[in-house]
């Protein structure tokens, strides 16, 4: 053999033989990321003007922090921040997880790629690197993240239904009191202008641990982003499963992926169902079974709800059906189960015709029968008012006759059959 072979070989051999020291994981024991809390990203600058506001347009040398509880605890966690519709870059200077340990919150800094600091490009989330920290199932957290840089309310989650706080300037992640602090929350310009505390950037939080735990992404409009349930209680009725579900011992989390006022087909509030659901439920980590139940706002917002936005005839039922179809089919290509839940009656509420009504019935037949779905919950028969099946009942009624209130969501959740999950 030529000499230069020889060289190249006994090269290679040495390069392989250490192939194992630096190849190696920092960690040996496996661990498994699952999603344990999120709340979908939406187009804060797309809302109609003329509905809603933001109580700041923009943060600028300011901290703002959210509290979220989790599914599930665990040994790792991270956390994911988006600028998704942002226009310019989001610049970060700072950021930190806070936990409460022995009664007292602890805060650590979050780092992105080793960094303290990072831009987050225009149309780009960002995920922190990994903080080793035991947290127990149902733990709370406190995100905190300081914006050196004017930064448009862009990407936001309208019912937030935690507190946000926005400080006054300066850098306060490691900090527990905010100077200056107020709410961040949007407001209705029309109608009863109520305020609705609201999340900005922050989207997912992923823990991980010694064994598998699946993911169970409830995805849907405003009854599963919890509107009308009691604010800082966790009183959504995906957290009323996941509560069910850790008292049953079961593996799995629980992740709530509503947007209020969202569509199957068409986008404005929040993108459409269709164009959000890879990014919002199949890209979770864990993710095995999605509880999908959308469609109302379809019904209700046709027929020119609100005119020159949404549509001027009356949806077809077999319109809503197609889009159903096509989110079972991209969830079993990626082998995750669908659970199609029925649509909740609305007679009372401001979007309801007979018309409507008989969409919402001919939908519902579908979603009972068809065997599309890997299974089925029945929520409008739970919380139908049985002496008027078009009405919610009493006891349940959010106080607008579409959305529940917490005992209302309470029944919701205590409906969907564990083992099917």
């Amino acid at each position: 053999m030529h000499k230069s072979c020889l060289t190249t070989s006994a090269c290679v051999l040495a390069f392989a033989l250490l192939l194992p020291a630096y190849g190696a994981p920092h960690n040996s024991t496996p661990v498994h990321w699952y999603a344990s809390w999120t709340a979908s990203p939406w187009n804060g600058g797309g809302l109609p003007p003329t509905m809603f506001g933001p109580s700041v347009e923009a943060v600028a040398n300011q901290t703002i922090r959210q509290t979220i509880t989790l599914s599930r605890g665990g040994s790792d966690v991270r956390v994911r921040l988006s600028n998704e519709y942002g226009k310019t870059a989001m610049r970060i200077g700072a950021a930190s997880l806070g936990y409460s340990k022995g009664g007292k919150m602890v805060r650590v800094p979050l780092t992105f790629s080793g960094a303290s600091t990072i831009n987050v490009l225009a149309g780009a989330p960002i995920v922190s690197d990994p903080v080793a920290v035991a947290l127990p199932d149902g733990a709370k957290l406190e995100i905190s993240v300081f914006f050196p840089e004017r930064a448009p309310m862009a990407t936001i989650h309208l019912l937030g239904e935690q507190e946000s706080v926005i400080s006054g300037p300066g850098n306060y992640v490691l900090a527990d009191a905010m100077p200056g602090a107020q709410p961040f929350e949007f407001r209705e310009k029309m109608g009863t202008g109520r305020s609705y505390p609201s999340r900005y950037a922050l989207c997912e939080v992923d823990v991980a641990g010694p064994a598998p735990i699946r993911t169970v992404v409830a995805f849907g409009d405003s009854i599963t982003d919890g509107m009308g349930s009691t604010v800082n209680a966790d009183r959504r009725w995906p957290d009323y499963l996941s509560r069910r579900i850790v008292a049953a011992k079961l593996k799995l989390s629980v992740v709530n992926q509503g947007i209020g006022g969202n569509q199957v087909l068409a986008g404005g509030m929040g993108d459409s169902a269709l164009s959000r659901f890879d990014r919002d439920a199949l890209a979770l980590p864990g993710v095995s079974t999605i509880v999908l139940m959308e469609g109302i706002n379809d019904i209700g917002f046709s027929g020119g709800m609100i005119p020159g936005i949404t549509r001027p005839d009356i949806i077809p039922a077999e319109e809503i059906i197609q889009g159903y179809r096509q989110l079972i089919a991209r969830a079993h290509a990626r082998g995750v189960k669908v659970i199609g839940a029925t649509m909740t009656p609305f007679e009372g509420s401001p979007a309801y015709t007979k018309e409507k009504e008989a969409v919402r019935a001919a939908a519902n037949a579908w979603i009972r029968s068809s065997g599309a779905f890997d299974a089925v919950v029945d929520f409008d028969a739970t919380t139908r008012d049985p002496q008027n099946p078009l009405k919610l009942r009493p006891e349940f009624n959010g106080g607008d006759w579409i959305h529940l209130n917490d005992a209302g969501y309470e029944a919701m959740a205590a409906a969907i059959d564990l083992s099917k999950l």
